[in-house]
């Protein structure tokens, strides 16, 4: 995500660096002709051979005492250490990861780069018409889908950057895809409109006019259902809805007092295994009242809604079934809510800034297979990474960089964020991967596909 203002609206929107590490190795050796320590065999003598020249014996070399060498030690990097960082042109947005562990990043700058992730180096950089804080989503070809403010959507090689095809839209897009499981590819744009597009050749298979500016990412449920929300433009209230995959009909949809939108550009709502849909939502339009609500995925009936001072981040799902989220704007809080009942497990409270004053939570968090919860907290133009324990919202640890665009956790438990001071980071975890749930980071995977798994 980034933050940046477009046509008057507020929207939200590394040189790689490699740590050394240090060798040490130990050998020990006797001198020559040195008898055995005490206590060590000797080696039994071996008859002279005969000089090839003159025919006398050859003596017998003596050999060295040689001991076992050690193991290299290598230095220990602690959690929270960054490995590598990579400066863009301009702010950089949130990251995916491709299956080759490639790590895709949109920038302000216009560009996608696509950068080593062991490393930081880049790979290449495609240039589009238009500042590009969509998300890139991964196919499983390895293309690279993503959208950006001159309208268009962009299908890229993963491996080369080289365009297959684009689409045109009839507004700037500042949502991120989401694939479908028959390949379909799902966007909205400030047109209003929800988009089908063949994944192959980037034809339209449908298009739906939801109502207003599509400020969130469509995901897809089960059932090849696709969920989309608009926030409130010029007074007209926002709407949250469930479309058909293969056709665009809608199926129901969902709208608070005033706004229903989860704010975030790039972000969508989490899906469960038993088909509930977790959205935040603001019910006004400035952000001052909001809920997380639970919505059957089926027919859109409220479960529950969790009641909050202000706008919920959109949320993820841990292994545990628990709901995990912060608020943006003024309370400053994390929170764990018991996916079931809707009721508060613990929260978390954010430090205020002197200056910036409380600190806000505008990424979904992205959750670790030890149940850690990596959350990205804003204050102005600083922010950090925080690391909490999943059970108790006992900080584990933090990591201070600039304000936080997007979280992604990779297969081996390192995470990529992007950040508002250009740069691309990538951080050291005590976990060795995403949680096994189903929704444990934003668009579900690390390759943002914003698919709900089989059940």
């Amino acid at each position: 995500m980034l933050l940046s203002t477009v046509g008057g609206h507020k929207v939200l929107g590394m040189k790689a660096m490699m740590i050394s590490v240090a060798l040490v190795l130990a050998l020990g050796c006797g001198k020559k002709g040195t008898p055995p320590p005490q206590g060590q065999a000797k080696a039994a003598s071996k008859p002279a051979l005969p000089d090839s020249k003159n025919g006398q014996p050859k003596p017998t070399p003596t050999k060295k005492n040689s001991q076992p060498k050690p193991a290299p030690k290598v230095a220990v990097q602690k959690p929270g250490t960054v490995l590598w960082e990579f400066e863009t042109g301009h702010q950089a947005g949130g990251p995916s990861i491709g299956n080759d562990g490639t790590v895709y990043v949109g920038s302000v700058d216009k560009k996608v780069y696509s950068l080593a992730g062991q490393t930081g180096a880049k790979k290449w950089e495609f240039e589009t018409g238009g500042m590009v804080i969509s998300s890139p989503v991964i196919g499983p070809d390895n293309t690279v889908y993503v959208g950006s403010y001159d309208k268009k959507v962009y299908a890229l090689n993963g491996k080369t950057g080289a365009k297959k095809w684009d689409f045109e839209t009839g507004k700037p897009v500042a949502s991120s895809p989401a694939i479908g499981a028959d390949g379909i590819i799902y966007i909205g744009g400030w047109d209003g409109k929800v988009y089908a597009l063949d994944a192959a050749s980037g034809v339209k298979k449908w298009e739906f006019e939801i109502q207003n500016g599509l400020f969130s990412s469509p995901v897809v449920g089960f059932n090849n259902t696709v969920y989309a929300a608009s926030v409130e433009v010029d007074g007209k209230n926002g709407v949250f809805c469930a479309l058909d995959g293969k056709t665009g009909g809608k199926k129901w949809e969902h709208k608070a007092k005033k706004n229903v939108t989860t704010y975030a550009p790039t972000i969508g709502p989490a899906i469960a295994s038993d088909n509930v849909v977790y959205l935040g939502i603001s019910l006004d339009t400035l952000g001052d009242e909001g809920k997380l609500i639970a919505l059957d995925g089926k027919t859109g009936t409220m479960k529950w809604g969790f009641d909050l001072t202000c706008l919920p981040s959109p949320p993820v799902i841990g292994a545990d079934k628990n709901i995990y989220f912060g608020t943006f704007r003024e309370d400053g809080l994390i929170y764990s809510v018991d996916g079931k009942s809707g009721l508060k497990k613990w929260e978390y409270k954010l430090q205020e800034d002197a200056i910036y004053g409380a600190a806000q939570v505008i990424a979904s968090p992205a959750i670790g297979d030890d149940g850690t919860i990596y959350i990205a907290v804003n204050t102005g133009f600083k922010g950090e990474v925080l690391a909490l324990n999943g059970k108790s919202g006992a900080k584990k640890w933090a990591l201070k960089i600039g304000a936080i665009n997007g979280i992604v956790i990779g297969n081996d438990g390192t995470i990529y964020v992007g950040s508002l001071n250009k740069k691309v980071y990538a951080i050291k975890t005590d976990s060795k991967g995403p949680a096994k749930s189903p929704w444990p980071m934003r668009g579900q995977n690390a390759q943002h596909t914003g698919r709900a798994p089989k059940k």
